[in-house]
């Protein structure tokens, strides 16, 4: 038998050309596939820095804590109690609330409370620390 001998296998140099296509094509399909959602956006407007603190009173109370919920003029409510007693004061000739923010009170539940408020009443509504 007769065995002949082999050309050495010889190697061709890795092409980087079509790894760089192939890397801008997976860049374009993940751009091209993604979804690009609007977060809601909550206005929280304060005065400017040189504005000094108008003599009028608010007229409601609310205070936010994260253990007790909420406040209004003192008397503890549930999220839905408290809306209904917002408005319920509305209706009697409240114009102005002051946000009291207090405790251990998570960043979102206090944007939800200011959307909240903002979206069944009508009252001005200021924040405070």
């Amino acid at each position: 038998m007769r065995i002949e001998a082999h050309a050495p296998f010889r190697r061709r140099p890795l092409s980087l050309t079509s790894l760089i296509d192939v890397i801008f094509l997976l860049l374009l399909f993940f751009m091209l596939s993604s979804t690009f959602t609007r977060f809601a956006r909550v206005e929280v407007s304060g005065g400017p820095a040189s504005a000094s603190v108008s003599g009028k009173t608010p007229d409601i109370l609310i205070r936010l804590d994260g253990e007790d919920g909420w406040r209004i003029n003192g008397q503890t409510l549930d999220e839905d109690a408290a809306v209904a007693e917002l408005l319920r004061l509305g209706d009697s000739g409240a114009e102005t609330a002051v946000l009291l923010v207090r405790g251990e009170l998570t960043s979102q539940a206090l944007v939800s409370a200011v959307e909240r408020i903002r979206r069944d009443t009508s009252l001005t509504l200021s924040i405070t620390r």
